[in-house]
């Protein structure tokens, strides 16, 4: 029998029974139609049902499966295209096909297609990608319970990275904003045995300085607490690797770690200070609701108070897992890792 619509066949077996034809087999056999179909088609028709679909609830779907499997392999051949230009080829391969952006923006999340804004990540030289295996190859055995994590980060006053919950129907929140939002630096250093340093400062920072804060919020607290067998980590920026501080760090410090170029993937105080800024902005916030001034020293103190706040288990739990971010280094041939 030639290929036929559903239409057809459930008027061609309606027909069929109506003539008295009400055998199963005899229906498949004068049909074609699968035998699985055709006993469907007779326990509704002996049920006094007709074949006449449903109707159904809401508006049709405008793409059938088939223009949505167009759609998926347009946004798979590129993924930085928009719903509007989507929506445009659509409109223009699909004859009286008029679909909107939003319709598209729809059917992918069907397809399990979400949009986002790329994360930024180093991009590395394949000489930075060989460095970080060489690396994660000779310190996969390091005891990195002895050593300190180092580094430097800036916290802006006024941030917006939180979500809020707001009821339905009502105005979105708004978070008003200043045009240049106070900014202070900090020095940190940590280890799995809790703080080593920390420090607030404006203004640059060059040798000169970091040498100072070596000086004053390193090297006795890390002998203090970790005592005299500690290795300290740092990365290549210039002023960390300039003459005068390799000479202070060889007298004063027991060992130091030869850290890969680029690589603030590997250093868990980068997972360190998310969790600090998530901090503080949630007290900002919460001084804000209540309608509290947040001046430069009441945000210092929040970030010392964070800071200082820290639980135990925190500090640990980062310095553990340097084992299987090294790990993951050597499978990915150096590439970034998920940190």
């Amino acid at each position: 029998m030639a290929k036929v619509t559903l239409e057809q066949r459930r008027t061609i077996v309606s027909t069929l029974w109506d003539n008295g034809v009400h055998d199963a087999k005899a229906l498949h056999k004068l049909t074609s139609i699968p035998r699985s179909t055709i006993y469907d088609y007779v326990k509704k028709l002996k049920n006094g049902n007709t074949l006449n679909p449903l109707p159904r609830s809401g508006r049709p779907k405008k793409l059938s499966p088939k223009k949505c499997r167009f759609l998926g392999r347009l946004i798979s051949a590129n993924k930085y295209s928009t719903c509007a230009e989507l929506a445009n080829i659509l409109n223009e391969n699909y004859t009286n096909l008029n679909v909107t952006d939003r319709t598209v923006l729809n059917e992918l999340n069907n397809l399990n297609y979400f949009n986002t804004i790329p994360k930024s990540i180093p991009l590395l030289t394949d000489q930075q990608k060989l460095r970080r295996v060489e690396f994660a190859m000779k310190y996969r055995r390091q005891n990195w319970n002895k050593v300190v994590f180092s580094d430097e980060t800036t916290f802006q006053m006024f941030q917006n990275t939180q979500k809020v919950f707001y009821k339905a129907g009502t105005q979105p929140p708004h978070k008003p904003m200043v045009k240049h939002p106070y900014k202070v630096h900090a020095w940190g250093a940590f280890s799995a045995k809790g703080p080593i340093g920390f420090l607030l400062f404006t203004g640059i920072m060059d040798g000169c300085f970091y040498r100072e804060i070596l000086t004053e919020n390193l090297f006795e607290n890390a002998n203090s607490i970790m005592g005299r067998c500690w290795v300290f980590q740092q990365d290549n920026d210039p002023k960390h690797t300039a003459k005068e501080t390799k000479k202070l760090l060889t007298e004063r410090c027991p060992r130091l770690l030869d850290w890969p170029s680029n690589s603030p993937d590997l250093n868990p105080i980068e997972n360190l200070w998310a969790i600090l800024k998530g901090r503080v902005e949630k007290q900002v916030n919460k001084l804000i609701l209540k309608k509290k001034p947040v001046t430069v020293d009441a945000f210092c103190e929040i970030i010392q108070e964070e800071w200082e706040g820290i639980e135990p288990g925190i500090f640990l739990n980062l310095v553990r897992s340097m084992k299987s971010r090294l790990e993951l280094v050597i499978e990915g041939d150096g590439n970034k890792i998920p940190y």
